[in-house]
């Protein structure tokens, strides 16, 4: 059949051209590996960050490296203490005699037996491993102080024997009363035991000391002793050398009390002083304590005391101070482990305002405890138990870690952990055990990480971020809920400021800019996304953040001085006879925005009269809760809520029946009411919010402590001008092509029926449009889920719990930002950071995929419109 000629006289080709379909097939491919190359580097953004995360959640794992045979004193008397080099090569054990020896690990060769007290035997002793203090009392009141410590060197391999140079790497010998060993790197590393004795001091009035403790502080060491006249005693020790002679002077001072005996209980069985010197803890073997309190140290006074066991027969076996010396761990003939420490409760009745109560109680219960080691570096702790058994506890997260098989062996005498807290180290029966662990990283669990903990001094459980300190015996908290909860409120603040502003300018944009200026607005407001994050919060930190401070009251003022403004000159506006209305449409929004500066002006008079009225003359003053009542704040609350409300009942109630008898009204007279409308929607917005501001007031609801508090110069409200500012340009971009891209007809036929622009926009033009507008406020809020520079430079990086929007905050992006560069790779604070990453990840991904459910839902019904 032949084909019918055209009206042109062309023919239209019916075969596709080669060049066309390449170029449709190279599209295709590149269209389908960008896709798939974005869906597979997401995929393994997150399997990496899972890679780094998962070893955070791993067992802890023991295993014995060997049971070498002890030779104990000609008495068979088994050490009471013990402790091990970082190296694992030797340790030392004293002898309730005041014998030290000091042996091998791998072999169980003693090197060397000293007998530093040949005179008598202490008959109170107490060692600080970590900083190697030591301290004696003695039968006739004597008091000797002195350091054991393990020394490292490492000699030039010329001055060593040529046995020991011929040493293979990881071979030991006996060398100089140590161990020498050659490391890996072809090292010869000495380890070498040295001790150091004083000369003997005497308190005042001389006793038999029974019991003994002290803490080293800067200023020099405090000694707690108890003597056999059963006094208290607490004297600060201050040592002078003379350089000339080399004689030391010892002074004391302090002062001692008399110890109220509990009736029929007997002389107390342990001693304790706290680590800075402050609290002394006599505690006896049915679990009785009694807590002095020595801030004066002439004067100690009889704190309180406590029951620790709370069981009828059962016996204090062991008592230690775990690093820091601030919590005591007390093991009982039960076989529970228990902490104690000190907290500052609101209504304390003892005289340095503190208690001591009960912390955790760990897993695991058996035979009973006869020795415990805590860990020299974390809050792990190592104890001991009657049937041989050993277990490895983290006291911060309530974990038992890890544990022995009980096999009927000898009891545990002395124990120690390494000072890596990578092995335990067992003295029991005749034999010393060595077990290497792997502890992984207790301080990290979905408990600690995302449930409240109760920290060392801490008066209740608490969700805490805080990595690091000043201190080495620093209790880390890893607690991501207010690093999260810092992202959302960093979050809301900026969408409530940026939404509304975005989606407003984008339906004006849409509906009523003139073409022209419209093209003019739109591309300068998308060049607003192209200001750098950092130069941003820049200007926040530097220059919002002071200018804000300064006039807090007029900035609440603003609040509703501008909308109020803007809306008035509309309103008037109306009333401009259609003449001058006519020849001023163009120039309509420039008369608007002449509105603005009014606003401004207004909140300048009326913000030092607001300030007065509702701050009592002092805002950051009334925040603090020193001033004034709460109706202020409320009213911050109320105002916008009542202002909805208001038009709300307006459109429902007043506006059909003012319809119903408008119709013959002139303009002007319909402007006019409706000026008269606005007005009146004003006083009843003010008047319904003072009213509930007072009722809740009378009530004795304050809102402060709550979403109003005290004033920080680096705080929300900085934040979500700011990061508003940074989000605007994506809501407003997305929103306006959205808005745009309803079909014309649409519109034309809503126009058609005697609908107004506005009506139009509201009933026609925005539920079509709403998947892009919702798709657009979302990706608005991933981005500010994930803003990192604004609110690490205008927040105040401060991880806190509360919604005060006159406070900061701290995000998880910022806190990666902060704290990653000085992480130590592979550590628990490394790990959790990428954990923090990871949960920035889902949270993100999550806020996607119910924005892209969302937006098909809605596109769904538009396409049956």
């Amino acid at each position: 059949m032949n084909q019918k000629p055209s009206y042109t006289g062309r023919h239209r080709e019916r075969v596709t051209r080669r060049s066309v379909l390449m170029a449709d097939k190279v599209a295709k491919l590149l269209i389908s590996l960008g896709g798939f190359g974005t869906i597979i580097s997401v995929s393994l953004v997150f399997i990496f960050l899972a890679i780094v995360v998962v070893p955070l959640f791993k067992d802890a794992a023991i295993e014995q490296r060997g049971a070498i045979p002890a030779s104990w004193p000609t008495n068979g008397t088994a050490p009471v203490h013990m402790a091990v080099d970082e190296y694992q090569v030797m340790s030392w054990l004293y002898y309730p005699d005041g014998a030290i020896d000091i042996i091998r690990l791998d072999n169980g060769r003693v090197l060397d037996r000293q007998t530093p007290f040949p005179d008598g035997a202490p008959t109170a002793h107490v060692f600080e491993p970590r900083l190697g203090q030591a301290a004696f009392g003695f039968a006739d009141g004597a008091v000797r102080l002195g350091t054991i410590r393990f020394g490292t060197d490492f000699p030039h391999p010329d001055a060593l024997p040529a046995e020991i140079r011929a040493l293979e790497k990881g071979a030991m010998a006996d060398y100089a009363g140590g161990v020498i060993q050659v490391t890996p790197e072809g090292q010869f590393r000495a380890q070498q035991l040295t001790m150091e004795i004083g000369e003997p001091f005497y308190f005042d009035d001389p006793a038999a000391i029974l019991l003994m403790d002290q803490s080293v502080r800067p200023s020099g060491p405090t000694i707690a002793a108890y003597t056999a006249d059963g006094h208290l005693r607490i004297q600060r020790v201050t040592q002078r050398r003379n350089l000339l002679t080399g004689k030391t002077t010892t002074t004391l001072s302090g002062g001692n009390i008399e110890v109220p005996m509990p009736p029929g209980k007997g002389a107390p069985a342990y001693l304790r002083l706290s680590g800075i010197a402050d609290t002394v803890y006599l505690v006896w073997a049915d679990g009785h304590l009694q807590r002095f309190d020595a801030r004066t140290i002439d004067t100690p006074v009889l704190a309180e005391s406590v029951e620790l066991l709370g069981v009828e027969g059962a016996s204090l076996t062991a008592l230690e101070f775990m690093i820091g010396k601030a919590t005591l761990v007390a093991g009982d003939s039960l076989g529970r482990v228990r902490t104690w420490f000190r907290v500052r409760p609101e209504q304390a009745r003892t005289v340095d305002g503190t208690t001591l109560v009960l912390s955790h109680d760990l897993p695991g219960q058996g035979a009973p405890v006869t020795t415990l080691s805590p860990s020299l570096r974390s809050r792990m702790l190592a104890a001991g138990y009657a049937d041989g058994t050993l277990r490895v506890f983290h006291v911060t997260s309530d974990q038992l870690l890890v544990q022995t098989e009980p096999a009927d062996k000898p009891a545990v005498t002395a124990l120690a952990m390494t000072p890596k807290d990578d092995a335990v180290v067992s003295a029991g029966g005749a034999a010393i055990t060595r077990w290497q662990v792997r502890p992984g990283h207790p301080e990290a669990t979905l408990a600690t990480l995302f449930t409240p903990v109760w920290y060392e001094g801490y008066s209740q459980p608490r969700h805490v971020w805080q990595s690091s300190g000043a201190t080495d015996d620093f209790e880390p908290k890893y607690g991501l809920y207010p690093l999260i909860f810092g992202t959302l409120k960093a979050t809301v603040y900026s969408m409530l400021f940026g939404v509304p502003l975005a989606l407003l300018a984008a339906v004006y944009t849409s509906e009523f800019m003139h073409p022209r200026i419209k093209s003019t607005v739109k591309p300068t407001i998308e060049m607003m996304a192209s200001l750098p994050s950092v130069v941003l919060g820049f200007l926040a930190a530097l220059v919002f953040a002071p200018f804000v401070e300064n006039v807090v009251p007029h900035i609440l003022t603003a609040f509703v001085t501008l909308p109020v403004s803007f809306l008035l000159g509309a309103y008037v506006w109306q009333m401009l006879p259609k003449t001058l209305h006519t020849r001023l449409a163009r120039y309509r929004l420039l008369i608007y925005l002449a509105t603005l500066p009014l606003g401004l002006l207004m909140a300048a008079w009326l913000g030092p009269l607001v300030e007065t009225w509702f701050y009592a003359g002092d805002i950051k003053g009334w925040l603090t809760g020193r001033l004034g009542t709460g109706t202020g704040g409320w009213m911050i609350l109320f105002l916008p809520l009542c202002a909805i409300g208001v038009g709300i009942a307006f459109a429902r109630m007043l506006n059909p029946y003012l319809r119903s008898y408008s119709a013959g009204w002139s303009h002007r007279k319909l402007a006019t009411v409706d000026l008269i409308k606005f007005s009146c929607g004003i006083l009843l917005t003010l008047g319904f919010s003072l009213t509930l501001s007072g009722l809740l007031t009378l009530l004795g609801i304050d809102p402060r402590g709550g979403f109003v508090d005290t004033y920080v110069q680096r705080n929300a409200l900085v934040v979500g001008f700011v990061m508003g500012f940074a989000v605007i340009p994506i809501i407003y971009t997305i929103s306006e092509d959205a808005l745009s891209a309803v079909p014309e007809h649409l519109r034309a036929a809503s126009l058609g029926c005697g609908a107004t622009p506005w009506q139009t926009a509201i009933r026609i033009i925005i539920p079509t449009a709403m998947s892009g507008l919702f798709s657009a406020v979302m990706i608005g809020l991933g981005r500010a889920v994930g803003e990192t520079m604004i609110v690490l430079m205008a927040a105040g990086n401060t991880p806190v719990l509360d919604w005060n929007i006159f406070n900061g905050f701290r995000t998880l992006s910022a806190n990666i930002a902060v704290e990653l560069p000085e992480a130590v790779q592979f550590s628990t604070h490394y790990r959790t950071l990428f954990l923090a990453a990871l949960t920035l990840f889902l949270m993100t991904f999550v806020i996607n995929t119910v924005a892209e459910t969302v937006r098909l839902r809605f596109r769904r019904k538009a396409f049956e419109l």
